[in-house]
């Protein structure tokens, strides 16, 4: 076990890992193909150069696929623990947190019902909120949650229910609403929301977390960034199929805990010293890896 002082620090990642999926993981009639070893390699080359303390994944499949993955890159001895919990999409996309310090818990919030901000009815996390606590000391008590969630698709939604940007907004007020709820109890604890939003700053879902109508406000961790520095998506900016760049990753902290945040930064790897990826971030997904660096509460 690795143990940390109060008073040093913690970095936190966020990670959208396009579909990591082998091909026991697709479901029939999908267009999801296995994601290649070339991109695995790239992948997991990214994840040891960031060397984040705990990462938040997203667009994972199963949990023997990760499990898979991180054992055959050796990113089982840099990231021991493991949350892994099949969430609601259809399509078998999951979320996951690694983590180089033990859980005190997992928590899954995929059956969780709430409102939606229509009032048009109920719903549930497109895949899952996913909470995990983290002991950063070796000692009773949590100094660190870290929930992470992969919220619904900008694709119109097909069929009855809500439209995607409802689904979006309501995800998040329902996040927001969990988290604050979660850690009443315990003042002193650092906690982020973290993820792929698929929204900017600046959009409805996102500022339903940051400015609420009532309550706390939050902060984005790139926030002191201009807007045009801030976009995590696509990897390759070459690449973006006739859309705009887009800051869809967010690392989030109360703004009370904003003392703490130490910096921020967006990840993006070029060419490698042994020359397999020109491009080694777009090789690995179409999203870059975000970490946001914190103090420990003494």
């Amino acid at each position: 076990m690795i143990n940390r002082a109060a008073g040093q620090t913690v970095t936190v990642g966020s990670y959208n890992v396009k579909n990591m999926f082998a091909k026991e993981d697709i479901v029939p009639g999908s267009r999801t193909r296995p994601k290649p070893e070339f991109e695995l390699e790239a992948l997991s080359r990214v994840i040891k150069n960031v060397d984040a303390d705990v990462v938040s994944l997203q667009e994972l499949s199963s949990a023997k696929t990760l499990k898979a993955f991180m054992k055959d890159k050796g990113l089982d001895k840099i990231y021991p623990h493991v949350a892994h919990i099949t969430g609601n999409s259809e399509r078998g996309i999951n979320v996951g947190i690694i983590s180089k310090y033990p859980f005190e818990a997992v928590v899954t919030h995929k059956d969780q019902e709430f409102p939606l901000i229509d009032g048009s009815g109920d719903a549930k996390f497109s895949r899952d909120l996913l909470r995990v606590d983290v002991d950063l000391d070796g000692q009773p008590g949590a100094e660190l949650s870290v929930y992470n969630t992969h919220s619904k698709s900008r694709l119109p939604s097909e069929g009855p229910g809500p439209s995607s940007d409802t689904q979006r907004a309501s995800e998040a007020r329902e996040m927001r609403r969990l988290a604050e709820e979660e850690m009443k109890p315990f003042p002193n604890r650092l906690y982020v929301l973290t993820g792929d939003w698929n929204d900017n700053t600046n959009d409805a879902s996102v500022q339903e977390v940051l400015n609420p109508k009532s309550g706390e406000k939050f902060v984005d961790s790139l926030a002191s960034l201009p807007a045009d520095e801030r976009n995590t998506w696509p990897a390759n900016p070459n690449a973006s199929h006739g859309h705009d760049p887009e800051q869809f990753d967010h690392i989030v902290y109360p703004e009370s805990k904003a003392d703490q945040m130490l910096g921020s930064e967006i990840h993006r790897f070029e060419a490698t010293p042994d020359g397999k990826y020109k491009w080694l971030s777009s090789a690995a997904s179409d999203h870059l890896m975000i970490t946001a660096k914190f103090k420990v509460q003494e």
